[in-house]
């Protein structure tokens, strides 16, 4: 069964030093386009929730949230090597430009990266994120799921209404060509005052012509192809999202068609009320993964 893209997931876990919030956020989109924030200083890390992203969703765009909330202050490390190299460095600035005056280390730990706060270890902050990241995709795939649902039963209450359709025209369209004669033979007879009497071959000749151009049976037959594509394609275990958009397409091209060739008027009122409809089943396919 199809799922929509739009669902969200929350999870929380208590670490050693941290309460982990995870929320997960996703939204439709051509492809998987994926957003991870909170996790700037754990890059490893980051990369592992990438992964386990990509095993839950095909397409969507994806924003993942984590929050590391300290429960107490983590300690103060000193960057010993960062030091050395903002030292050595404005010593050599004060030499060049030959300013009296040392270097203070109240200057030296204010620079960027001298004083940093010992992080809590990747391998023990990853044994709690781990099951958060699962709990919270899994929440949102299930909220994707159960909006899937509702999607599946509004595309194949859609393509129910696109058959009733279809059958409307196969049953007009095949009164067509009688119907072409007897608008032929009336339009002779105004044109002629009845004063001609109709060459019943020429006038089976015409009529031939006329039905071959507006023959809409081939278009007929692949718009069948398509709606039953459709429905497997939404019953089915896979993905189908591209799919589906394409048959939309499809369909969309072939009702055009059909209303170029087709010269009546019933036809016409039923292509016109299959395009409404082909609207609305590409609508609702935007949203499906």
């Amino acid at each position: 069964m199809i799922r929509s893209m739009t669902g969200y997931g929350h999870a929380q876990r208590q670490s050693h030093s941290a309460t982990i919030v995870v929320s997960v956020k996703t939204l439709n989109h051509k492809y998987l386009d994926l957003k991870i924030s909170g996790l700037e200083a754990y890059p490893a890390l980051e990369l592992k929730v990438q992964e386990m992203v990509g095993q839950y969703f095909a397409r969507g765009h994806v924003a993942v949230q984590i929050t590391l909330e300290r429960r107490d202050r983590a300690p103060l490390t000193i960057n010993t090597d960062i030091a050395r190299v903002y030292a050595a460095a404005l010593q050599k600035l004060a030499q060049d430009l030959q300013l009296a005056g040392g270097l203070s280390l109240d200057t030296l730990v204010r620079l960027e990266g001298v004083l940093q706060r010992a992080e809590e270890p990747e391998a023990e902050l990853w044994e709690h994120l781990e099951p958060a990241v699962h709990e919270a995709l899994t929440q949102a795939q299930e909220s994707r799921t159960r909006e899937g649902q509702l999607l599946a039963e509004e595309l194949l209450q859609i393509i129910s209404q696109l058959e009733r359709e279809l059958a409307q025209i196969e049953q007009s369209a095949a009164g067509v060509k009688k119907l072409y004669k007897e608008r032929l033979q009336e339009r002779v007879r105004e044109l002629t005052g009845n004063a001609v009497e109709l060459d019943e071959g020429r006038l089976e000749m015409e009529v031939a012509l006329l039905a071959e151009r507006s023959d809409i049976t081939e278009e007929l037959a692949r718009v069948k192809i398509h709606l039953r594509a459709a429905r497997e394609a939404i019953t089915g275990p896979e993905p189908a999202g591209r799919l589906l958009d394409f048959l939309a397409q499809e369909l969309a091209r072939e009702a055009n068609t059909i209303a170029a060739k087709a010269k009546d008027a019933q036809i016409t009122l039923c292509v016109l009320e299959m395009k409404s409809l082909i609207e609305k089943f590409r609508e609702q396919v935007r949203n499906v993964e």
